[in-house]
């Protein structure tokens, strides 16, 4: 049995039901919408299933012509409600990108969720040169259960692997202003000077608000950034032992950030750095 979830392109979160793309369908042109399922259902904390899900468009007829950006079709990020999990999954990574994919926008992969409760869904991609970002929610049974609410913890300093990542704010945020920081990387007191890019950029930032109303993510930051297209691609200038980002965040309150990099010496696998902070009003 499938359990099936629905992604609207509105900006707000619906959950509801979607048949399977009519493979004679007329494409309406307008809107985008992600069906969503598992295999198996309902999902259970600690249990493995493949997570399936379709790319169409409001008549229910797949996007046949979606455009890879920063290497992979789409970008797929759980986030626990608590906030304490996350994960960043992709189909190319467990299965072949083939042409009855590509034609049929339906793309999956294995995940296992950690925790019991609810998780935010949110898909990036891109299509007809725009960056596209919608979000579902899905509901995880079980056991053990996430925690009732976000814990936060506003150091600036995480550990990881014997590294010591710094969270440095070089203009503070402030909401519908660009804030800029800096995240530092240390190995036993030694700059690290080995960074690779991982999924086409030299550092990635996803940001929610704490309670997920807002969710969003940016690149390493450099000058005309902004100017880039999906499939441009971004060029590798930091190696270490500094990453800098701007973003301009527009609405206020409490937030949490995953900062994402990866290292020469396995490029494919990226370091994950969670951060707290406040954007003032």
């Amino acid at each position: 049995m499938l359990a099936l979830l629905l992604a609207c392109a509105s900006g707000g979160d619906t959950d509801g039901d979607s048949a399977a793309p009519d493979p004679a369908c007329t494409p309406s042109g307008t809107g985008y919408a992600i069906p969503s399922w598992t295999d198996p259902a309902p999902i259970e904390a600690g249990v493995e299933v493949e997570y399936w899900f379709t790319v169409e468009d409001d008549a229910g007829c797949p996007i046949e012509d979606l455009q890879q950006a920063h290497e992979r079709m789409v970008h797929t990020l759980f986030i626990s409600r608590d906030l304490s999990s996350f994960q960043h999954e992709h189909h190319e990574d467990h299965h072949a990108l083939t042409a009855d994919v590509l034609r049929s926008a339906t793309y999956h992969f294995p995940v296992t969720f950690p925790l019991a409760g609810d998780y935010l869904a949110l898909y990036d991609f891109a299509h007809q040169n725009q960056y596209l970002n919608l979000t579902n929610w899905l509901t995880v049974g079980g056991e053990p259960a996430q925690m009732a609410a976000p814990v936060p913890d506003l150091s600036t300093v995480r550990d990881v692997e014997g590294m010591q990542i710094e969270l440095r704010w070089d203009v503070a945020p402030f909401a519908g202003y660009e804030a800029s920081f800096t995240v530092i990387v240390t190995e036993s007191g030694a700059d690290v000077t080995d960074f690779a890019q991982y999924l086409g950029a030299d550092g990635h930032a996803a940001f929610v608000t704490h309670d997920l109303a807002f969710s969003t993510h940016t690149h390493a930051w450099f000058p005309g950034m902004e100017d880039m297209g999906p499939g441009m691609e971004m060029p590798h200038l930091y190696l270490g032992p500094e990453l800098p980002f701007h973003y301009t965040f527009p609405t206020p309150g409490p937030h949490r950030m995953w900062v994402q990099f990866s290292r020469q010496a396995d490029p494919e696998r990226p370091f994950t750095v969670p951060f707290d902070f406040e954007v003032a009003p």
